[in-house]
């Protein structure tokens, strides 16, 4: 199954990839926080969205500190000031067909095997080289590992993941 919703609208298809801190410089510089583990989102040539305005990437500092970017039409101090704060998103990548983001998970409706309610899922996290679902139900709260041997079926369109019995042990 695939990750994308039907009919998304702009925002809910894009990753926020950058998170404008201050200005650098006289030229319009960005100095951001990288928000991606993908780095060629934030190459020059690359684009990224500006408050849902398409721009591109003219020049990148990295190395330093901080990453510093420079965006096609900002082109001085103040320009760049007027943007702290704000986001740089990039068009979220297709994922293979057994593959989700965490958002698209999160808020989903749990039930067991047998259809009867476990819960919703609030959270994701890592521990160790696994993902964990955080499932808070009538029962108290769960911990389900990520494995295809727990997680039986997630389906996007219906709001619903189905989990095993015996792994979704509830936290003391």
């Amino acid at each position: 199954m695939s990750s994308s919703r039907s009919n998304p609208t702009p925002t809910d298809r894009r990753l926020a990839v950058a998170h404008v801190l201050a200005a650098k410089g006289l030229r319009g510089g960005l100095r951001v926080e990288v928000l991606t583990d993908v780095p060629e989102r934030l190459v020059a040539g690359a684009s990224v969205y500006l408050d849902d305005v398409p721009t591109r990437i003219v020049a990148a500092e990295t190395g330093g500190r901080a990453t510093v970017l420079y965006l096609d039409g900002v082109t001085s101090r103040e320009s760049a000031e007027a943007l702290v704060g704000r986001f740089l998103e990039a068009d979220v990548p297709a994922l293979p067909d057994d593959a989700y983001y965490w958002h698209d998970l999160i808020g989903l409706r749990v039930e067991n095997e047998r259809g009867a309610a476990v819960g919703e899922l609030v959270e994701i996290f890592r521990a160790g080289g696994n993902e964990v679902y955080r499932i808070v139900g009538p029962a108290g709260e769960r911990l389900v590992p990520a494995l295809r041997s727990v997680v039986l079926a997630i389906d996007l369109e219906a709001g619903r993941m189905v989990v095993t019995d015996d792994d979704a042990e509830e936290v003391r």
